[in-house]
This record gives C-alpha cells, structure tokens and sequence, in this order.
C-alpha cells in the first residue's frame, strides 16, 4: 500500500517538466504582452521585462487556486501594465484610441500571437466577441479614405 508520498521519482520528474513547459510558455506570453504594451523605454524593453518577470512571480504564487492559468495570467499581467500605464506619461500609441476591449483584443491577437480560442478564455468572452471585437478595431484603425 502506497501513501501519497511514495511516488516513484520517474513520475515526480516528468511532472515537474511538464510544469517547467507549462511557465515556461506563459512566461513567453507575459513577456510578448508587457513588450506590447509597454514598448522600449530609452532603447530597451528593461522595464517591460522587470514587469513580466514581477508578473510570472504572482502568478506562480497565486496559479493554485486558478481555475484557467491563461485567464490568471493575463488579469495578473494586464494588472500590473495598467499601474505602470497609471504611474508614467503615456506615449503615442495608435491603439490607445480604441475602447479597452478592442484595444486587449488587438494585442492579444497581433502583438503576443494568441488564438481566437486563448484571447477569449484570457479575457472571459466568447470566440465571436473576440472576431467581432478585432474586426471592429481594424475597421477603426483603418485610414478614412480622401
């Protein structure tokens, strides 16, 4: 009889892999979206990249209890941006004239390379909401014609 503490170490070792894979790829994506969002400050991503790394940290220590890892990730991230867009001058920023759904769902797609699929459980809405949403802010962003 086996208690839950006599795992075999093949067993432990392949989990924490898998685990590894699984921050490691949601690091990529937290990375893409501070990048997006934040852009190069005096010729470097260095605070885009203290963000992200602060952002993996809570979402490391809060991912227990969450439900969806990518939907946790993005508020975790998306959070911490907003304070940092709260706390300095905003640069000129073509998607900043967009509603802030719009707008997430333009980064989200275009700039960290989600799915339909993953922007939709990152933001809490349907599949359809994000198309219609992206195609609205393309049609917004698209120069009026003369």
């Amino acid at each position: 009889m086996e208690g839950h503490g006599s795992r075999r170490p093949e067993e432990a070792g392949g989990r924490m892999e898998t685990t590894a894979k699984l921050v490691d790829a949601v690091r990529v994506l937290v990375v893409r979206y501070c990048r997006a969002r934040i852009g190069r400050r005096s010729g470097t991503y260095d605070i885009a990249d203290a963000i992200a790394k602060d952002s993996c940290r809570e979402i490391v220590a809060g991912s227990a209890g969450a439900r969806a890892l990518l939907a946790f990730a993005y508020d975790v991230t998306h959070g911490l941006v907003d304070d940092f867009h709260r706390t300095t001058a905003e640069l000129p920023n073509p998607l900043s004239g967009l509603p802030g759904q719009q707008r997430e769902i333009m980064v989200l797609r275009s700039l960290v390379g989600l799915s339909a699929d993953d922007t939709a459980l990152a933001l809490g809405c349907s599949v359809q909401a994000v198309r219609l949403g992206q195609h609205r802010a393309l049609t917004a962003l698209r120069p009026a014609r003369a």
